[in-house]
Parts: C-alpha cells; structure tokens; sequence
C-alpha cells in the first residue's frame, strides 16, 4: 500500500480476535515510531511502554472504566498497548509533548495499517492512567514523564478498504 492510501484509508479498529502481534509486527510498528519526528529533536524526552501483559492490560481497563462510569472496555480487547510518555514542564511548550505523542501514535497507526493490524488512537485509557499514581507506578514509565498518548494494536478481522474522503469535514480558510 503506498503512503496516501494508507492515509486515506486508516482508520480507528475497535475489534480484535485477541490474537497478538508476531514480534517482526510489533517491531514493524515500533519502527515507525522511531521514525517519528520529535520537536527540538529531544528524542530524550519521550518513550514508550509497550503492554501485553493481559493483567495489566484489565488494570488499565478497569481503571478507565471506574474513571469515566463505564463498563464498556476502553482497550477493545486489544492484546496490546503502547502508551507514548513525555516530560512534561508545565507550561504552553507542553503542547510539543503532545503533538510529539499524537505523531508518535499517528506513524504506528500508518505502520498498522500498513501490515493489516488493528490499531486505535486512545485518549481515555491515558487520561485514567495519570489519575492513579499506583499504576503509574506498576507500569513503570521513566520519572518525569508523563503518559500523553496510546494506541491498541492487535489483528483484527477489518480491513482498510479504500474510502472516499469528505474534503468539506473540516473548515478549511485559503488565504491567497
């Protein structure tokens, strides 16, 4: 698949036959992540937390589910979850660990679709996560940083078939 179409045609997986990645998927992915620009080159400043661990991966869960008043599973049954960490500095330049994350995720998203992997951009999950210091703590992401971003990843029964684009979804002003 060339780049644009698996551009175009990526999209959020939310099923998963609980099947894991092979370790050349999960390194494939990884890759992609490596590949990732990084603001100020400050590689440094980021890594990453890769779970299988099934009873990690129902902490996580439960968690956001305790967190958000659902008993609706937040991680899809997804065999694996990679949580994207920052150092954060508490001020406006935090917007570059963030954008770091999301480009992070976006790359392993393209490398998923790339291999015909489920994968998902997850917010909810991470937003529970740095409310309980206990976990934090178990998953052991590096001191003074601070999870901003995660993904799902695991075979999945969809496919990325090709889609038509609405060019009018998002309000676009051209200034000549």
């Amino acid at each position: 698949m060339n780049t644009l179409d698996a551009i175009v045609n990526r999209k959020s997986v939310r099923s998963y036959t609980g099947e894991p990645t092979s370790k050349d998927e999960l390194d494939t992915v990884l890759k992609t992540a490596y590949a990732s620009p990084v603001a100020m080159g400050k590689y440094g400043d980021v890594s990453l937390t890769v779970i299988s661990n099934k009873e990690l991966l129902q902490k996580l869960d439960q968690n956001a589910q305790q967190t958000f008043h659902t008993d609706r599973s937040m991680l899809y049954g997804a065999p694996t979850f990679i949580i994207v960490s920052a150092k954060l500095v508490g001020s406006p330049a935090d917007n570059s660990a963030y954008s770091n994350g999301a480009t992070i995720v976006e790359n392993m998203n393209l490398g998923a679709v790339e291999l015909g992997l489920g994968a998902c951009h997850i917010w909810g999950v991470i937003a529970a996560l740095n409310q309980n210091q206990a976990l934090l703590k178990e998953l052991n992401i590096p001191e003074g940083q601070t999870p901003v971003a995660g993904m799902t990843l695991g075979k999945t029964t969809e496919t990325y078939d090709p889609r038509k684009v609405d060019t009018s979804r998002i309000q676009t002003n051209m200034i000549d």
